[in-house]
């Protein structure tokens, strides 16, 4: 009986309920737990380089080092669990690292911030395709698992300490003579840490010169600071963590269940008088706008015609595209509502060009502003995936989600690196610039607005800062504030404030620029 015992599995001696948990649990979230030291340690190493490369430091030189780095440490974690490289995770890891050269390339605000977007969102899609066989997932799985995956993090936020009392149990189990310190250690710290404020409150009270050399100490390392760096790295090491846990979970189902949809007929009864609607609306835009040979309402020129409605256009061509999405997800298949579809998607292009000009007509008149650009580009992203539903609607097997991934991911790199409001500022100066509006732009702009061969107006920065007059603390008065030159002014001393405080990892290529041209 004793010699049985000795080759019983160590699941044998668990209770039942421990039986289950442990069956629950996934290899990843096992080999997670018992390699708690490095996976910790990892983390804590990555929340400090977290804070040293972003803390107060959103678009400088350090950023593509963060993102490389975040890149590492995710493969590298994988590589402990075991979890193999797939060779198409290059395009992801290219598209990202792309957007975080991006980020220290241009100091527009909106840029950046889609920059941030489009990492976080291009990292998660990164994750799921490395831990998941996600070859068959489409459009609404994916969101779908990525909402499942942010849920699994907040229920992965206290792991670390789970995963640590596991690690040290196991330990105890497996060497019972073996004595740990890291926990009496650590228990040792979170008790030395109240008693230490006391007692130097106390000691502070008691004699002026350690008060006053510890003051001294305290203005020498700015304290407040020490404190949000701590917290920022308390924050991303146990974010960085769960994230690390809910992967390993697993809890998302692979394999996508063939369901068998709603009836076609609902679907082909709504579309089908929606095709007849925008069939008589797209013949409209042929007929007025393109051809331009109809008679249009009273009072009414062709001009106002044309630059109106473009963007109620362009939420009819959004909803358009995710209508044609959800009947194809939805509803089983069908010649005639595949037939409807190609229409509506065809009609849609039609509405795509119509708001397009609109929006080029609009800016013609009006000038360019970042908004409108952005318009235009979206009304081109729009045009190429509904180009990629059109396919998909004839052959099923086309790659969707991937060639959507591709089109927005390749465009938005594209319009990243083209800097905008440059592009902005040397448009408006050459038909007519709305100098208020230049004013408010980013330094992508200062080699527009502050170059004399670009801006007509401007003969040189110094002639411009002699027609100014100056107060005794050295800033400007500005007298006409409906003067061109009061505007330029103002971005150039905008430029002066944002381009004179560059240190090594806050540097940033395009505040660089702009001070070439205010030095």
């Amino acid at each position: 009986m004793q010699e049985k015992e000795e080759f019983m599995e160590p699941t044998a001696y668990l209770q039942p309920a421990e039986r289950i948990t442990e069956n629950s649990e996934t290899e990843y979230t096992r080999s997670m737990r018992r390699q708690f030291p490095s996976f910790g340690i990892g983390c804590l190493i990555y929340s400090a380089f977290y804070a040293f490369c972003l803390y107060k430091n959103t678009s400088g030189i350090t950023y593509p080092f963060f993102v490389i780095g975040t890149l590492c440490c995710f493969f590298f974690s994988m590589k402990k669990l075991g979890v193999p490289f797939k060779k198409d995770s290059v395009f992801y890891i290219a598209g990202i690292t792309l957007l975080g050269i991006s980020n220290c390339l241009t100091a527009s605000l909106p840029i950046l911030f889609m920059n941030k977007c489009g990492i976080l969102l291009l990292s998660l899609i990164l994750m799921l395709h490395t831990i998941y066989n996600d070859k068959a997932w489409n459009f609404p799985r994916y969101f779908t698992a990525i909402f499942q995956t942010i849920g699994s993090f907040f229920c992965c936020l206290i792991s670390p300490f789970s995963d640590m009392v596991s690690y040290f149990d196991a330990q105890k189990q497996e060497s019972p003579g073996k004595k740990s310190y890291f926990l009496p250690a650590l228990i040792g710290i979170f008790i030395a840490i109240p008693l230490l404020f006391c007692m130097t409150l106390l000691l502070v009270g008691a004699d002026a010169v350690f008060e006053n050399m510890l003051f001294r100490l305290i203005n020498t390392l700015n304290i407040l600071e020490v404190i949000k760096i701590l917290v920022v790295i308390t924050v991303v090491f146990f974010s960085s963590y769960a994230l690390l846990a809910a992967l390993c979970r697993k809890d998302i189902k692979e394999k996508t269940e063939e369901k068998a949809g709603f009836d076609p007929v609902i679907a082909i009864v709504f579309t089908s008088l929606l095709s007849i609607l925008y069939l008589v609306f797209s013949m409209v835009q042929i007929l007025y706008l393109f051809i331009g040979n109809m008679k249009l309402p009273e009072n009414y020129t062709y001009a106002r015609y044309a630059r109106e409605g473009f963007f109620q256009l362009l939420t009819v061509c959004v909803i358009n595209l995710l209508l044609v999405l959800i009947c194809l997800y939805l509803f089983r298949e069908s010649k005639p509502l595949r037939a409807i579809l190609a229409i509506i998607c065809g009609c849609t292009f039609i509405m795509i060009f119509s708001s397009a000009l609109r929006m080029i007509m609009y800016i013609d008149s009006y000038a360019l502003t970042f908004l409108r650009l952005f318009v235009l580009w979206a009304l081109a992203v729009i045009f190429l995936l509904m180009a990629g539903v059109t396919v998909f609607i004839f052959y099923r097997r086309f790659p969707l989600f991937l060639y959507g991934l591709a089109v927005v991911g390749v465009c938005y790199i594209a319009l990243s690196f083209s800097h905008p409001d440059y592009l902005i500022a040397r448009y408006n100066l050459e038909n007519g610039a709305d100098y208020d509006y230049l004013s408010r732009l980013s330094a992508d702009a200062a080699p527009a607005i502050l170059d004399p061969s670009v801006n007509p107006y401007l003969v040189s920065v110094e002639d411009m800062l002699e027609k100014t007059s100056v107060d005794e603390d050295g800033h400007f008065i500005y007298p006409d504030y409906h003067n061109d030159l009061y505007w330029m002014k103002i971005y150039y001393r905008e430029m002066e404030d944002h381009t004179g405080s560059m240190g090594i990892r806050d540097f940033n290529f395009s505040l660089y620029r702009a001070g070439k041209y205010v030095k």
